[in-house]
């Protein structure tokens, strides 16, 4: 049952409701006799009206003090849009600009401040996804789980902004955004969208399972590569085939080999990574079904207000009552 109350020991006032009919409802005015005078039904019906009036007050009254409300509910909704795992670098290296300078005071210039801002504003504009939250450096963190509170997207968003540390590694990162899939049904697009301005090696059993885990949740990859403008671009093979001293290009072809949708953004200005949250924002836009929770819905002022109606309608009425008979 989706209704329930506070104080469910109120709904015994309710036992008051039997007083309208015990009692009469006006005083009685002596007359010598009625005998003569003919059944008026009429009159009668509004007694009988007035009395249910006066139960109704009754039950709305011991109903509004027992504090009723409608339960927490899950709604199922249609929209467009997409299950999107926001996968965050969290590593030392996020906290220089996109030269390479690391640049202490003025966080609000680093790579982490940047990518912070458009992902809010990312967040913003897309409705109807379900968000969850991944924070990666030498392990992963677990932030928020898939939801559509956009007020817990942002918040831990702008919790990201402390300052990052460690190195950046990225498969254990993957496997906990695989995580929010593994085990659900297929209801909508999927998405992982890795905002991260380096890479690591990963071994060949990882990324074994890391393949095996992306086919079975069928979720799509994107890198959003905050790369400095110095570093070589992910389509240039290496001159040196050194994976330690290269892990973008080797992780980037990697990810192309996954057997899922797979597209990276190379930004090395603040203005080429919203031109990629952008494209981004376009190519996931597909039919989606989701749960909304509805929060619990008081309904003691309803009662409160029907209780205030009826007992005006009461008062009118006796308003209207005759006190003595006419000489």
């Amino acid at each position: 049952m989706s209704l329930g109350f506070t104080e469910p020991w109120a709904l015994l006032l309710a036992l008051a409701a039997v007083l309208p009919w015990r009692r009469r409802g006006q005083p009685a005015l002596p007359y010598p006799s009625l005998a003569m005078i003919p059944a008026d039904p009429l009159s009668a019906w509004i007694d009988r009206g007035l009395r249910l009036v006066a139960v109704a007050a009754v039950l709305c009254l011991a109903i509004a003090i027992a504090g009723p409300y409608l339960r927490e509910q899950q709604v199922e909704r249609v929209g467009t849009g997409a299950h999107i795992v926001l996968l965050l670098d969290r590593s030392s290296s996020m906290n220089d600009n996109f030269t390479g300078k690391y640049l202490g005071a003025r966080a609000n210039e680093s790579k982490s401040a940047v990518a912070r801002k458009l992902l809010a504003e990312f967040v913003a504009r897309r409705e109807h996804d379900l968000f969850a939250v991944v924070e990666f450096a030498a392990a992963p963190i677990y932030v928020l789980p898939l939801t559509e509170d956009r007020t817990a997207v942002q918040a831990a968003i702008a919790a990201a902004g402390g300052r990052g540390h460690g190195v950046t590694h990225i498969a254990p990162g993957l496997a906990m955004a695989l995580d929010f899939f593994t085990g659900k049904p297929l209801t909508g697009a999927r998405l992982i969208l890795l905002v991260s301005d380096g890479a690591a090696r990963i071994d060949e059993e990882t990324q074994d399972k890391l393949r095996q885990w992306f086919q079975e949740t069928q979720a799509s990859l994107y890198w959003i590569y905050l790369r400095n403008p110095r570093s070589a671009p992910l389509s240039e093979k290496p001159a040196n085939p050194n994976e330690s001293t290269t892990p973008e290009y080797f992780l980037d072809q990697y990810f192309r080999n996954l057997g899922v949708p797979y597209r990276a953004f190379e930004a090395e200005n603040p203005a080429a990574l919203q031109r990629a949250i952008a494209a981004v924002e376009k190519l996931e836009n597909l039919p989606l079904r989701y749960m909304e929770k509805l929060p619990r819905q008081d309904l003691s002022d309803w009662f409160y207000g029907a209780v205030l109606v009826l007992l005006v309608l009461l008062a009118a009425a006796k308003a209207t009552e005759v006190k003595a008979w006419a000489a």
